[in-house]
């Protein structure tokens, strides 16, 4: 079975078995972009996600996101929908399909991915195929998050997307806090390296952001995949 027919499996089963899901978490949230170079380029992301966890062995979930990029006349968004097998309470592995609209023009990607815990910090990745009906590429990331204390923890990110021989890469390090009653607040600082017909250039920028979770699992187990994730606020 491939990834999409997982996905919509695993979502016809939630549909069909009320009785056998119940909302495991969701969130909204809003995050700003912004390069250090000084430019007038940026932008803001509007999130939104929700799962449901089916029979304590499985959870489905839908995330959505809104792009508004400064100074560029125009928007972007993402649909994604994940179905997820939980091996344990801190294991889980799936699959997920997405959408990338801009100005009219759709990409689809598919994928895998995962989340677990090690050593304390919580991690995950996905690795998948994007495809706009002219050309195909890979995407794939990993992120983490350590606990420290106080609510604080530690965060960061990779990203890389390559097609037709270009291709785009992000790092990202920064801080979180999560208030004991109410949202949570990060800010991360990290660098974005684009490759397009041989010539390299990197730019650094920053992110500021809030999320306000809730649910059992006080949010969605896995976010937005897009290319747009990979390029943030550009």
């Amino acid at each position: 079975m491939n990834t999409s027919a997982a996905c919509a499996a695993a979502i016809m089963l939630a549909a069909a078995s009320p009785a056998l899901a119940q909302v495991s978490g969701g969130e909204l949230g809003i995050e700003y972009n912004a390069p250090l170079n000084g430019s007038d380029f940026g932008g803001t992301t509007y999130s939104g996600g929700l799962g449901y966890g089916v029979m304590n062995v499985a959870n489905v979930s839908a995330n959505v996101a809104g792009y508004k990029f400064d100074n560029l006349g125009t928007d972007a968004s993402n649909v994604t929908l994940h179905a997820t097998y939980l091996m344990s309470s801190d294991i889980g592995v799936g699959a997920f399909v997405a959408s990338d609209s801009i100005e009219g023009e759709n990409a689809t990607l598919v994928g895998v991915e995962g989340r677990g815990t090690l050593y304390g910090a919580s991690l995950g990745g996905y690795l998948g195929r994007a495809d706009d009906g002219t050309d195909t590429g890979t995407i794939f990331g990993v992120d983490g998050a350590y606990a420290l204390r106080s609510g604080f923890s530690a965060i960061g990110n990779i990203d890389y997307f390559d097609a037709g021989g270009d291709n785009l890469s992000q790092i990202s390090v920064g801080g979180e806090y999560q208030m004991a009653v109410g949202p949570q607040f990060y800010a991360q600082i990290g660098s974005v390296t684009g490759d397009f017909d041989g010539v390299s250039e990197s730019y650094g920028f920053f992110t500021v952001g809030a999320k306000v979770a809730f649910g059992a699992d006080q949010g969605t187990l896995f976010t937005n995949r897009s290319i747009l994730e990979v390029l943030p606020g550009f």
